[in-house]
Formats: structure tokens, sequence, C-alpha cells
């Protein structure tokens, strides 16, 4: 079944008030070092669109605010202490090779965002995966003192198997990691608000929260705490609406996309089972959105063939009923023919 989409403008404009939302929670837990990291990335990924589409000699189109959304989506999953240069560098690779490489905005076979942080996090490790605390004083400099710098909760719940944060804090993103991703009660209401709008896929979404919650409950001792943490820290629930559940790139029937859920997850697995990779998230959501594509060509290909297989089906039907009618009119002309010459 083919599910009818919103608009993209729509649902753009959906997105831009979740992630407006996200970030305004995360200057008030980090400072204005937050809103310097995230206004480079918006900065950059703008500038960056523009001058692509200049050089393809492509006409902006007002009503698209991906590039905008890309950088709103990169800040937010970066360290507030990551240098400015860094957070650039990684908004231009997003855009010029995740986003106009393959065609432009609406023909990415990658989230950019995920692609962007994917560049960042392997090019300056140390800088990407070390995190502020919360309500430290961080100074707007592009070097950030190391004294006030640790690891994520995500990667003490990676090495150790358990977290000494509360309950209070994991809900309300009070702890040390990315700035914009672990606030799970915000981030569970604009779950509901983009799935009630249509802005992202609720068969999706939940194929993965069910899925992984279930992996989470068995990998950590049929521990519900340690499940909350899971999805809480590490970008999941992050990572799941704003990079798995990406308009741009998923499938447009229910069944692709019941399948997309299944991979994302089986990947998310697999990059949690088998390494240390403490945002895994992120490199499920880029291994699995061509598969994605290529599951809703497949599923359109079998409805297309389910369509000239019932077409010739019924043409055989009326071939055969023809012919039986066919046969019953010339039965009745020669019964009148008999009755005639016995007359």
């Amino acid at each position: 079944m083919d599910i009818k989409r919103k608009p993209e403008f729509n649902i753009m404009t959906d997105m831009l008030i979740v992630l407006l939302v996200t970030a305004v929670v995360a200057v008030y837990y980090y400072g204005m070092r937050a809103a310097a990291v995230i206004a480079v990335t918006v900065i950059v990924s703008t500038a960056a669109d523009f001058v692509c589409l200049k050089l393809r000699k492509k006409a902006h189109d007002k009503k698209d605010l991906s590039a905008l959304i890309t950088g709103l989506t990169l800040g937010l999953m970066m360290s507030a202490s990551v240098p400015y240069f860094e957070a650039a560098a990684a908004a231009v690779f997003a855009i010029v090779v995740a986003r106009h490489a393959f065609g432009g905005s609406g023909c990415e076979i990658f989230n950019p965002a995920a692609v962007g942080f994917l560049f960042a996090s392997l090019c300056f490790p140390e800088n990407m995966l070390t995190y502020p605390r919360i309500f430290t004083d961080i100074p707007m400099s592009s070097v950030v003192p190391s004294d006030i710098l640790t690891q994520s909760m995500a990667k003490t719940l990676l090495v150790t198997g358990t977290s000494p944060v509360s309950l209070i804090d994991v809900l309300t993103g009070r702890f040390t990691g990315p700035m914009g991703t672990g606030f799970v009660v915000l981030l569970a209401v604009a779950a509901a608000f983009l799935m009630l709008r249509r802005s992202i896929s609720a068969i999706t979404f939940f194929t993965e929260l069910a899925v992984m919650g279930l992996y989470a409950f068995i990998r950590y001792g049929f521990d519900p705490m340690d499940v909350l943490y899971f999805f809480s820290g590490g970008m999941t629930l992050f990572g799941i609406i704003f990079l798995s559940c990406d308009y741009s790139v998923m499938p447009r029937t229910a069944s692709s996309r019941f399948l997309y859920g299944l991979v994302m997850s089986i990947c998310m697995i697999m990059f949690c089972q088998y390494s240390a990779m403490e945002n895994a998230v992120v490199y499920a959501a880029i291994v699995s959105s061509p598969i994605g594509i290529e599951l809703d060509r497949r599923a359109l290909s079998f409805a297309d063939m389910l369509k000239k297989h019932r077409k010739r089906k019924g043409k055989r039907k009326r071939l055969t009923k023809n012919k039986l009618l066919g046969s019953i009119n010339e039965t009745l002309e020669m019964l009148n023919n008999d009755d005639k010459r016995e007359s």
C-alpha cells in the first residue's frame, strides 16, 4: 500500500519547530557556547547549500528548508565544546558530499546530518566524543580546557554496563553527552507530534522502538532503567526520530517502512553488539538508507507485478466468459434450427 505523504514544506516546517525547541533546551543546559556551535552548523550548512546551487546553476527554492534542518540536526548531535572549525567542516561535508553530490535536495541516498557527523567523528574523534558537564561555564573560545570534559553517559554504560545517572536526570537530559539528543521526555513528545502530523513514519518508529527495546532489555539483564539509559544515551531515540525516520530517505509503502525499521534495528544491534561505538544509531542510519530505498523499489515492483497479474487474470476470465457465451449461443442456434426442420 502506497502511503500518501504530506507536502515536503509542511514536513520541513514541523521538523524545524521540533528542532528549534530542542535547541532552546540545549542552550539552557550548556549556555551560549552551545548556541554558537549550533549557529555555526546552521550558517555554514545554509551557505554551502547556496554556493552549491550557484555552482550547479540551480535556482534556490524559498520553501526548501532542508539545509537549515540539516544544520540544526547536526549541531544538536555535537558536543557543546567542539571547536568551531570542526563543526563547520562537518556541515560543509554534509551539504556538499552527502547532498549535492547525489543531485541535491530530494535526491539524497544518506541522511546528510548523519554523514557530516560521521565525517567529523572519524577526523576529530577526541573533540567530537568528549563532552562538558551541564551547567558548566564553557568558554566561548575555540579550544575548551580539557579539565571540564568527560566521556558521555553512553560510553560509561558501554564500559561498565550501568550508569550512575538518576531517573529524573535521564528523563530531563541532565547528563553528559551530545547537547541536544538526551531529553527523553521532550523527544517522546516530539515523536508523538511528528507522527500525528504525519511528518515521520509511525510504522518505522514503533518497529525500531520495539526491536531495540527488546534487545536492550535482554542485553542489560532485564533492567528497565538500563533500557532507558540505552535510549537516552548514544543519540538512540534522537537518531530514530531524526535520522532513520527522515522523510528524504523514507520508503513510500507501508510494507517497506516496516522492513526498513527491521533492517535499521538489525544494523543498530550489530554495531552495538560487536563494536565499541557509542553512537551506533548514526552508523546504522547510514548503512540502512540505501537498503530502505531498494526495499521501496522492490515493493513497488512487486505491486506492479500484482497489477499486471490481475489484468492478465481479468483478460483470461473475460476470454473464457466470451467463449462460454459463444458456445451457448451456438448451441441455442443449433437447437432452433433443429426445431425449424422438425416443424
